[in-house]
This record gives structure tokens, C-alpha cells and sequence, in this order.
């Protein structure tokens, strides 16, 4: 399985570390274009406080890299504050709850490299945007090492030596992270080793800056003169969104069988995807966050109910709609945490393009044939709701609930989700479906 291990740090709890600006940006650059070119299987997000704490990436890498299969080949890429302590001649990654003047608070990446030696994976990358990153592994400098697939692979490619890089300007992504890209969405190479990838990026790198990037082998970390590769996908394929998953941050000694995957927009000449994979990850990490409150209120009782039940949550996602105009999508989930029933949900996101904005339910319906939206509504209740439906449907078919209602459409039908106003065991009625063309839209 190839995957991704995406970590991105922006902000920062201790005052005295100074907030970044495009660390985010800069990482959801790379999944875009790695995810348009090049195989991958599973791709995983950390750019949230909870998800970049020391504790919290010490366990999850050590997790993921511990419990890989031989056939795993892996990309770490982390985008953040960096140290260096010239009297243990060590590196260390920042994370959002490390503080400036305790070192405690750092990752050493010496553990990481303990990590990555304990890895059953046969090819591991690292890819780090940080400064003082590039006192990991011995170097080498340009061409003429021809890696062998087989054998195993610990590599790395950092934005500068023991130095300060450059986050780049506000908006706007790093440098290193731009050459980096350039280099991914030129390579026409069906098979392109992190070597070739990394002396292209140097080439591509502007020789102005005031850092030199740096690549070779991860000291000490199990390399056995083998390369990590970047597959190309078949060129005939149209990819315009791919799959993230989106880690939970809960305590191990909760046992919860769980998968939880949103879409990410693919950068596209219709629409910013930026725009529109900020609210999606939004979204998606507000399901999570009341997940967390639930589970942490009372964490013990979490503990042993879940050994004694079983906990579970899924959630995935459709695109109902995506063309030059429009993106409709629905995320929907799953879960049973030893309550009397389990809990189903569906929550909506849609946008307009050109310019880009995210839409209500009021700003996309045109009800000007109606006496009011209201009338409208209850219309539609009546002839599309399952008899059984209707009354219940009606009480909510009133101005106060219809900024905030979910809904979807695509180019059959308009689906409205009342799913979060009715009780649990009126679930089943809380989808009302319209035919497409009785929706007369105002954009």
C-alpha cells in the first residue's frame, strides 16, 4: 500500500513561537498533486491543534511505522517549526503544544529514526519543511545512484541544512515547497526515485535563497540501498477529487473500529480548491471535535464500555455534483458508543464557482412563484414525502430552520436532509427527495 503521512503545524500555544502562514497551504499543495499524478492508497491529514500535539504525533508515527506491512511504501511530509541543540547535535520538530524554552516539548527526531529502523515497511520517505532540518543523514548531492526497488529504503529530503528556511510570503506557498511541486507536475518518469525527485528539486530550487535544500539517506535508520519511487497514474485518467482520512485523537485504550474519510478537491481550472478543502476539513474536523468531547467527558467509562460493546464509527462521503458551476457533496456517518442505539447523520456542503462561495439552502432555491418559501416547502412535503412523513416533515417546513438545512442535488433530484431536527426513531423520514425539475435556481 502506498500511503501519505501529511502533518502541517501553522499556529502555535506558546506565544513565544511565532505562528506560520502557509504550512497548511504548502501541505495541501503536495496531496493535490501527488494525488492528481502519482499512486496512492491512503492518504492521512494532521493540520489540527489536537492532531500536532508531541503527544499525539509520537503515538500516531509511532503506530503507523510500528504496525506497517513490508509491502507499505510511505511518505511522511511535515510542514512546521524546527530546532537544532548543537551540544546533542540533534533535530527536532515543534509541535503545537511544544513550548520555546523546553526542549521536552520537542520531537526528536531521533525517535522518529528509531521508528522508521523498527518499520517492517521495505520503502520509507521523509520529506520536512522546517528549519535546522537537514542534520539527519549523510548527504549526497546530485546523479548517478541507480536504486533497486527491492531492496529496502530510508530516505529524506529537507528544506535546508542546520539553517532557517523560509515559510514564504502570507497566502502564498514556501519555496521549497513550490519547487517541489513544479518538479512532481513536470515529471513525465512512469517510475521516479526520491533521489531523481530531490536533485530536481535542488535544480529547481532558486539559487538566491538563503538555504540549500538537502536529500540522502536517513542515518541510521535501516537503509539498505534501495530507493523510495513516485508512480505516475495512467494518463487517461480524470481524477478531479481524491480521499483523506482524517485521524481521531482519542485515547488508544478506547477500542472503536473506525474509518473516517472526506473528499479533497483536486486543483482544477473551474475553481479555487483551496477555498473549498478548507471548508471541507472544517467539517469534517467539527464531526470529530464532538466525538473527542463525547469520549474525553468521561474517558474511564469510554475505556471500559467500549471493551465490554464494541465502539464504532464510520463516515464517508459522496459528490453528488461537480462541474464548473456547482459542487455538492454529502459526508454521512455511522457510530455506537454503548448507547441504547447506534447514531446515523448526514451533513451537506455546497458551493457556487465564480466567484466561489459556499451556499445555504436559501441562497440556491428560487421561490419567487411561491407565496413564500414556506408555501414552497410545505409543497413540496405534500407531494413527495412518504404519507407517513408529512406531519412530522411539516413542523419544520418554517423560516427559522432553513438557513441552516442540509441539503444536495444533482441531475435528478434535490434532496433535503431533516435528519438532525427529528427524533432517532423517526430517522428514516428525515430525507425528503425532489424531482430536479421542480427546483428553479436563482445562480
Amino acid at each position: 500500500m502506498n500511503k501519505i503521512i501529511a502533518i502541517a503545524i501553522d499556529e502555535y500555544q506558546d506565544d513565544k513561537l511565532e505562528n506560520l502562514n502557509n504550512c497548511v497551504k504548502d501541505i495541501n499543495s503536495m496531496i493535490d498533486v501527488l494525488s492528481k499524478k502519482y499512486v496512492f492508497d491512503s492518504i492521512e491529514l494532521y493540520n489540527k491543534y489536537e492532531q500536532t500535539t508531541l503527544q499525539f504525533l509520537y503515538n500516531e508515527l509511532y503506530n503507523e511505522l510500528i504496525n506497517s506491512l513490508e509491502e507499505d511504501n510511505i511518505l511522511i511530509i511535515f510542514a512546521g517549526h524546527g530546532e537544532f541543540n548543537a551540544v546533542l547535535e540533534s533535530s527536532y520538530w515543534l509541535c503545537s503544544n511544544s513550548e520555546k524554552d523546553n526542549i521536552t516539548s520537542w520531537f526528536n527526531i531521533e525517535n522518529l529514526i528509531k521508528f522508521i529502523k523498527a518499520s517492517p515497511a521495505k520503502h520509507i520517505a521523509l520529506i520536512s519543511d522546517s528549519c535546522f532540518s537537514g542534520a539527519i543523514f549523510e548527504l549526497y548531492r546530485g546523479g548517478g545512484i541507480v536504486a533497486i526497488k527491492k531492496k529496502f529504503s530510508r530516505q529524506a529530503l529537507t528544506s535546508g541544512g542546520i539553517e532557517k528556511v523560509s515559510d514564504g510570503k502570507k497566502d502564498e506557498n514556501s519555496p521549497f515547497c513550490n519547487a517541489m511541486v513544479s518538479v512532481l507536475e513536470k515529471n513525465q518518469l512512469t517510475d521516479f526515485s526520491f533521489n531523481q525527485f530531490s536533485e530536481s528539486t535542488i535544480l529547481e530550487f532558486n539559487k538566491d535563497k538563503k538555504q540549500t535544500p538537502n536529500f540522502g539517506q536517513i542515518l541510521n535508520s535501516g537503509d539498505k540501498g534501495g530507493s523510495y519511487y513516485f508512480t505516475l497514474k495512467s494518463t487517461d485518467e480524470n481524477i478531479l477529487y481524491n480521499t483523506i482520512n482524517l485521524p481521531l485523537e482519542i485515547n488508544k485504550d478506547v477500542k472503536i473500529d473506525s474509518t473516517f474519510e472526506i473528499p479533497f478537491i483536486l486543483e482544477n481550472p473551474n475553481f479555487n480548491n483551496n477555498f473549498v478543502n478548507t471548508f471541507i476539513q472544517q467539517l469534517g474536523y467539527s464531526i470529530i471535535n464532538n466525538i473527542r468531547i463525547f469520549i474525553t467527558e468521561d474517558e474511564d467509562y469510554s475505556i471500559s464500555r467500549s471493551k465490554e460493546t464494541g465502539f464504532y464509527l464510520h463516515v464517508g462521503y459522496e459528490i453528488q455534483t461537480l462541474n464548473e458551476k456547482f459542487l455538492s457533496l454529502t459526508i454521512s456517518g455511522s457510530n455506537y458508543f454503548g448507547s441504547a442505539h447506534p447514531n446515523h447523520y448526514i451533513h451537506s456542503i455546497n458551493f457556487a464557482f465564480k466567484p466561489e462561495r459556499k451556499l445555504t439552502f436559501l441562497d440556491i432555491v428560487d421561490y419567487n412563484s411561491y407565496e413564500n418559501m414556506e408555501s414552497f416547502m410545505k409543497e413540496m412535503v405534500m407531494k413527495y414525502a412518504e404519507d407517513e412523513c408529512k406531519e412530522s416533515l411539516l413542523k419544520y417546513c418554517t423560516y427559522e430552520y432553513f438557513s441552516g438545512l442540509d441539503f444536495s442535488f444533482n441531475s435528478e433530484v434535490f434532496s433535503l436532509y431533516f435528519t438532525d431536527l427529528l427524533p432517532h426513531v423517526m430517522f428514516p423520514c428525515g430525507f425528503l427527495e425532489i424531482p430536479i425539475e421542480e427546483i428553479k435556481f436563482k445562480i
